[in-house]
């Protein structure tokens, strides 16, 4: 009987130790996410620019959705108004081990049209102001170059990445394994470059 009781009171000793150490490293993991976030948040802002296209990057004081929260504004070069896509990020880490980025449409995109040159504007934004995009959530992670993002489902494809001052996307779901990789021989580049204008503002 004693022995038993030995033997149970170790394997529950076991059982705990291993359930401390197991916290203990998603807690770690959950830290360096949160780390690379803040390292996100910081490199991602700014004003991007190719022969054809802008690119507008504004980190957002909107409380009320979240704290890392993203105003993305994609114009035509030679005209600012011709606004082509336009989206909010809500960038947080989730599950303890993954930065995800919730996207969102503008209800009233005039109402914000204003935004990239004053982001105060946004600080009354509101989620009843937002209009979900189920599917087009982007998980971010880190390596040696910088940061990738990939698209979470493939009813919203999209690529990014981040390398200090150039910023690449695809829509393209055939482009998700090969950013940062050679062209293939006749093969077509799925990419729009951008770099960021010298002196933008992060």
């Amino acid at each position: 009987m004693q022995h038993s009781r030995t033997r149970t009171a170790w394997v529950l000793t076991a059982l705990a130790s291993g359930a401390a150490v197991l916290l203990s490293a998603c807690s770690a993991q959950a830290d360096l996410r949160r780390a690379e976030l803040a390292a996100l948040a910081v490199q991602l802002p700014g004003e991007y620019r190719n022969p054809r296209q802008e690119l507008s990057i504004v980190r957002l004081p909107a409380p009320m959705v979240g704290d890392q929260v993203f105003y993305v504004r994609e114009t035509m070069a030679d005209d600012s108004r011709r606004v082509i896509s336009e989206r909010i990020w809500s960038l947080d880490v989730v599950a303890g081990a993954r930065i995800l980025a919730v996207a969102y449409a503008l209800d009233e995109p005039e109402r914000w049209r204003g935004g990239a040159a004053s982001p105060e504007l946004f600080r009354s934004l509101l989620m009843r102001d937002l209009r979900s995009l189920p599917g087009c959530e982007l998980e971010w992670t880190k390596d040696p170059r910088g940061f990738t993002a990939r698209g979470i489902s493939a009813f919203c494809p999209q690529s990014w990445r981040l390398e200090g001052d150039e910023l690449s996307f695809s829509d393209q779901a055939s482009a998700a394994g090969t950013i940062g990789g050679a062209i293939p021989p006749g093969g077509k580049d799925l990419y729009f470059h951008f770099r960021r204008a010298v002196g933008a503002r992060r």
